[in-house]
């Protein structure tokens, strides 16, 4: 089991050798045997199949997903979970008086076929429809972590307030483990036709063709979103100082992390310290990890996914208020990443003539869009996302360390 662990693109330390495994949960499903599995890294939900000494996981495998599929919609989901519904008597809005079939069949109806969907690294999601229209998705969650998802509780307060800009929450899967609730699976309606926005904006970029016009539809949705956040969970205010602090610490921890910040941390920490401390700053419920891969073009507009936050952070310091600053800063830097990833990648493509032109016009559209305005506090934000990015590729991806690189030169001053 551990070299099957080791193998996975959702496993999230490759880097360091798995020494244990162990089996916290299992039980049977869908031909194979649904499991917990502990291990250095924290707990993972797998489905192997045991009958393979290999122990292979299949999860995703095509001969499983429509019987996954099947076993939520007969109100017994993997794991011998609970199932929820969004405004059903499982999330707290129905007299009580259905069964758990009906209730299942609020989520999924009977008779779908499943498919996973290619490409995601983190999580496993199957897609189900009538083998001509797909119509929901199902999301199963890899590494577990106890308490309220925050992927799953932000889409349940924007579906039940009827957000435009989201892909409707229909219901979820929790299940108990030694005392201790886990949210395994959701299920939400499925966004077809739609295009990932990350390439979609390099594809401009390729072109050469103005984003803008994406970008302004992309910040009324963001602000859309935002405000159906602020209506369906409690907002607050937080002193700037509080934020400096924040940035400030976040700072130092990458510095430790990356010596090339450590150029340009006094300039940072003059930025942070810049900000005017004696006033206050709107927080609220926000999306926490935004960029142009969470995002999704329809033909009627702009959706936003994933909604679980940074993954590296831990789950109750995602489920704390912020800025929507934060969001805004995030696709902004985004923005750059896409007008200037042709030229730091092996890609044939040059991207735009002027790609620093490409991405201010994309973020003057956005901020527009949004109905706000650049501040020293987003610029403060800004520069945090792009700290962040200038460890995350050092450590990733070396070859890209170059775009959020140059934007912390801009941003400091410091050459």
């Amino acid at each position: 089991m551990a070299a099957t662990l080791s193998t996975s693109r959702y496993y999230g330390a490759k880097s360091h050798p798995i020494d244990t495994v162990e089996v916290v949960a299992a039980t049977e499903a869908a031909g194979g045997r649904w499991l917990v599995a502990r291990t250095p890294d924290g707990l993972y939900q797998m489905l192997v199949d045991d009958s393979d000494e290999t122990l292979p996981d299949v999860l995703g495998a095509p001969e499983v997903a429509t019987a996954l599929g099947r076993a939520i919609a007969e109100g017994r989901p993997a794991g011998g979970g609970t199932l929820h519904v969004v405004g059903g008597d499982t999330d707290g809005g129905a007299d009580g008086t259905k069964e758990p079939g009906e209730l299942a069949g609020e989520v999924m109806p009977a008779g779908l076929r499943g498919r996973r969907i290619s490409g995601e690294q983190s999580n496993t999601s199957l897609v189900f429809g009538d083998g001509t229209v797909d119509s929901l998705m199902v999301k199963y969650f890899r590494k577990l972590q106890p308490g309220a998802n925050p992927d799953v509780e932000l889409l349940a307060g924007l579906s039940r307030v009827g957000c435009p800009n989201i892909a409707t929450l229909r219901g979820w899967v929790t299940v108990d483990v030694d005392g201790w609730e886990f949210t395994t699976a959701m299920v939400q309606d499925f966004a077809r036709g739609a295009r990932d926005g990350w390439e979609l904006a390099l594809e401009y970029a390729a072109e050469g063709r103005s984003f803008a016009d994406e970008a302004r539809g992309l910040g009324r949705a963001v602000r859309r979103v935002h405000s159906d956040l602020a209506s369906a969970f409690d907002t607050g205010a937080t002193g700037i100082d509080e934020v400096r602090d924040h940035l400030t610490g976040r700072l130092t921890e990458l510095a430790c992390d990356v010596p090339v910040i450590g150029v340009y941390q006094e300039a940072a920490h003059a930025i942070y310290h810049g900000l005017d401390a004696t006033s206050t700053t709107p927080v609220q419920r926000v999306h926490g990890d935004l960029h142009l891969g969470q995002v999704l073009r329809t033909d009627s507009g702009w959706l936003l996914i994933d909604f679980e936050g940074e993954p590296a952070r831990p789950l109750e310091e995602r489920r704390q208020p912020d800025s929507p600053l934060k969001d805004l800063a995030g696709v902004i830097r985004s923005f750059d990443y896409a007008a200037h990833f042709h030229s730091q990648s092996d890609s044939t493509v040059p991207g735009p003539e002027y790609p620093a032109a490409w991405a201010r016009d994309c973020v003057n559209a956005f901020l527009e869009g949004y109905g706000t305005e650049n501040t020293p506090l987003l610029e403060a934000y800004r520069l945090d996302k792009a700290l962040y990015e200038v460890a995350y590729e050092a450590n990733n991806r070396p070859d890209w360390l170059g775009i959020p690189l140059a934007a912390v030169k801009r941003l400091t001053g410091v050459s």
